[in-house]
């Protein structure tokens, strides 16, 4: 997903982040049913002598849990993209930029490659001074090319 902030016409910020399909809300909800649900398979077994099985019925829930916040967190990361006009901002991060990049405007090329392949969504990334950094890295292909598209009007290249 992609948002777009054009302040004043001097500087534009992007923001990219990956599409999340449910809120931290529906996916408490999701592990609380499966939970219930494997921990009821459980102590239904468990009445049948398989006492075995709590255990790792619990182990499974907490497995479940662990995988969602794992993915909740990978698709809550953001990149900003902010373009004035000497300078070239990269920003990666959760809730507050961990990694800040400067390149200048001038020295700066833009590049998008894809395969022919569905499954390739290409490579989308910004190069100066010999450093390359890759953008978009949460995006589908047809979003990849938009936000190669917006930042190639942006750069006026």
């Amino acid at each position: 997903m992609i948002e777009i902030h054009d302040e004043n016409g001097k500087v534009t910020r992007l923001v990219v982040r990956a599409n999340r399909s449910m809120s931290w809300r529906a996916n408490v909800y999701l592990a609380a049913s499966l939970g219930c649900i494997c921990m009821g398979i459980a102590l239904a077994l468990a009445s049948f002598g398989l006492w075995l099985v709590i255990p790792f019925a619990g182990a499974e829930f907490i497995l479940i849990l662990v995988c969602l916040y794992l993915t909740l967190r990978r698709l809550s990361r953001k990149e900003v993209i902010t373009v004035d006009k000497e300078a070239i901002r990269l920003e990666w991060g959760y809730n507050h930029p961990e990694v800040t990049v400067n390149l200048p405007r001038r020295w700066s090329r833009l590049s998008y490659s894809c395969a022919d392949s569905s499954f390739e969504t290409g490579d989308l990334s910004v190069a100066a001074h010999g450093r390359r950094y890759t953008l978009g890295r949460s995006l589908n292909r047809e979003e990849k090319k938009a936000l190669y598209t917006e930042l190639k009007a942006v750069l006026g290249r």
